[in-house]
């Protein structure tokens, strides 16, 4: 029986990732460092938050306080350049609707910063939708590890068995199969194969057609 239902935010709740992008270029350019460089690296990139992003780009140059301090900037920039454009992905408030009306219990599970995280969903209107939030700057991995989301099982007392995950990325369907939990894909930055291919058991382009009713159908 389903009881519990976590969200990722980017790209799972909004589609956020473009002003991620911008962010970043923004913050190269005050910072007088090659995009190109970046890009590279960015392929390679296998999960986490942007502080191991930040540690993948500049080694062991920078302290890990330093590290830190130039993490912040580059949310900042994030939330100056996203905080009045940010729209829900298609159908999801009345899914969400649906999802309370019925007594699902609601998370997110998020590597983003909680700055973002609460930003975002106060911006949409859907706070009180949640009763957990774990972000990326409060668990010690994250995805691909499952900890925020085995943490998250632990906060809303339910079984892995009674828990789906909306997931858009690779890493987040990973760290959803790595927590034995049942993950659904949504189609916002991967292709439906490529979800499917690393885990997730059917895919979705946005909400408007899906409901509790069919939530579990493949």
């Amino acid at each position: 029986m389903l009881k519990a239902i976590i969200f990722d935010l980017d790209g799972t709740l909004v589609d956020s990732l473009p002003y991620h992008h911008e962010s970043w270029r923004i913050f190269f350019k005050k910072n007088n460092i090659e995009e190109n460089d970046f890009n590279e690296i960015y392929k390679n990139y296998k999960g986490g938050g942007t502080l191991e992003l930040m540690t993948s780009v500049f080694g062991d140059i920078y302290t890990k306080d330093e590290l830190e301090k130039m993490s912040d900037d580059k949310e900042v920039i994030f939330r100056d350049i996203y905080r009045s454009k940010i729209f829900p992905i298609n159908g999801l408030r009345k899914f969400l609707d649906n999802l309370k009306k019925n007594n699902i219990l609601l998370s997110i599970g998020s590597n983003a910063i909680r700055k973002n995280v609460l930003m975002t969903i106060k911006e949409l209107g859907i706070t009180n939708y949640f009763s957990s939030i774990i972000c990326g700057d409060e668990v010690s991995k994250g995805k691909p590890d499952p900890e925020m989301y085995i943490k998250t099982l632990s906060k809303l007392k339910v079984n892995k068995n009674e828990c789906i995950i909306f997931e858009d990325s690779i890493e987040g369907v990973t760290a959803a199969k790595n927590a034995n939990i049942k993950a659904i894909g949504v189609t916002s930055s991967q292709s439906s194969e490529i979800l499917k291919s690393v885990g997730a058991f059917k895919t979705i382009e946005d909400y408007t057609k899906i409901s509790i009713d069919n939530i579990l159908d493949y």
